[in-house]
């Protein structure tokens, strides 16, 4: 039996339209778009191209827009960039739910002698607008605050947080990995000066991801460049650009563009009719909410005296997570969870499910069942 894909959070199977768009890039675009010979300025089109359909999808100027290798090296770049360029030691705040990449980044800024304020949030894993502004100082070089939550799917007030940092004349990042597949993001509106986010999210190729910065962030002063070399992407990212997955990048942009409010509402009547389901089989608890202020399309949830790790193990042909895909290896328990306050036994018993394109009803009402019948058969968890 076909295995049912619900891990979504983790990533997205490539459309269809986007290998399409792969294929004819590998065929007809090999070139690099840096040549001045006519095989290279037509990749260099192909790549331009792609780049105003991501600058329009979050309403941002051609200019704005650099193509990376995913946004853990956008982000990176996005937090480095801005410290380094500063001159000496600076101020960063970030929140306690951030992804690693994110969080990991700001350590090392402070191992470097730094300073990284890391603020809480409330058990809905939302970050308070007003600690945001009682933490910026005269020395705050950015503010690091994501979209959506990669575990809880909490949606962040950012633009309520980029109306407080613009006011305060402090450039703000956000990491819209995990949102701009579900919301609508609009740099303009959000106030923000840098944004990330990965292909791979948004049913397009592994290995590409965007970051935009603003204009204006620039003609203050450039980021400083994690990279050196051939000064592609206006200096600030060198290296050969992925032709192919920036070409398929575009073309996963095209289709999300042409469906996403539609396609929203779809996946929230998916992850309904799941949770509808599954209360009926066996008992769980809802650690991340499912109405406003969340993605339509997921859902993190607790077992009673469940090991949600063994679980996982036993169950046939679904594809679900206990909680990060960047995090499994570690097999440590969920930063995110324990941030909003779960004891140890929730976190422990926790399932992330999140429903996608090609998700159908039939396999909704099928993985509910799956997981309730393992769940419902496994022995209590003993300390």
């Amino acid at each position: 039996m076909a295995t049912i894909y619900l891990d979504h959070q983790a990533t997205t199977p490539v459309d269809p339209a986007v290998v399409e768009a792969m294929n004819f890039a590998a065929t007809h675009c090999y070139a690099n778009p840096s040549s001045p010979h006519a095989a290279g300025i037509r990749a260099f089109r192909e790549v331009e191209r792609a780049r105003g359909a991501v600058a329009r999808l979050i309403g941002a100027g051609r200019s704005e827009i650099y193509f990376t290798s995913g946004a853990t090296e956008g982000n990176n770049l996005a937090i480095k960039g801005v410290a380094a360029r500063t001159g000496g030691p600076r101020h960063v705040v970030t929140t306690a739910v951030e992804h690693k990449s994110v969080l990991d980044t700001c350590r090392s800024l402070r191992e470097a002698g730094h300073e990284v304020t890391v603020l809480p949030v409330d058990g809905e894993g939302r970050i308070d607008p007003g600690r945001v502004a009682a933490a910026l100082r005269p020395d705050t070089a950015l503010v690091s605050v994501m979209l959506a939550n990669n575990e809880i799917s909490t949606v962040q007030p950012v633009a309520e947080i980029g109306a407080i940092t613009g006011a305060a004349g402090v450039p703000l990042h956000c990491d819209a990995t995990q949102g701009v597949g579900s919301l609508p993001v609009d740099v303009r509106t959000l106030g923000v000066d840098l944004l990330t986010f990965s292909g791979h999210k948004i049913y397009g190729p592994k290995g590409v991801g965007v970051l935009y910065v603003s204009n204006r962030l620039s003609d203050r002063a450039p980021l400083a460049p994690l990279l050196h070399g051939g000064g592609q992407e206006r200096g600030l990212r060198a290296g050969t650009l992925n032709t192919a997955a920036v070409i398929g990048l575009g073309a996963a942009v095209g289709v999300l563009a042409a469906g996403r409010q539609e396609e929203a509402v779809r996946l929230a009547g998916l992850r309904g009719r799941f949770l509808t389901e599954l209360a009926h089989r066996v008992p769980y608890t809802l650690n991340s909410g499912t109405g406003p202020g969340f993605l339509p399309h997921a859902v993190n949830l607790s077992f009673p005296d469940v090991d949600a790790q063994q679980l996982l193990l036993e169950v046939a042909d679904l594809a679900v997570s206990t909680g990060s895909a960047c995090n499994s290896s570690a097999q440590e328990p969920s930063h995110v969870l324990r941030a909003i306050g779960l004891p140890p036994e929730r976190i422990r018993g926790s399932v992330r499910i999140a429903f996608g394109r090609f998700s159908t009803e039939a396999e909704a009402v099928r993985a509910a069942h799956v997981l309730a019948a393992v769940a419902g058969a496994r022995p209590p968890v003993t300390a």
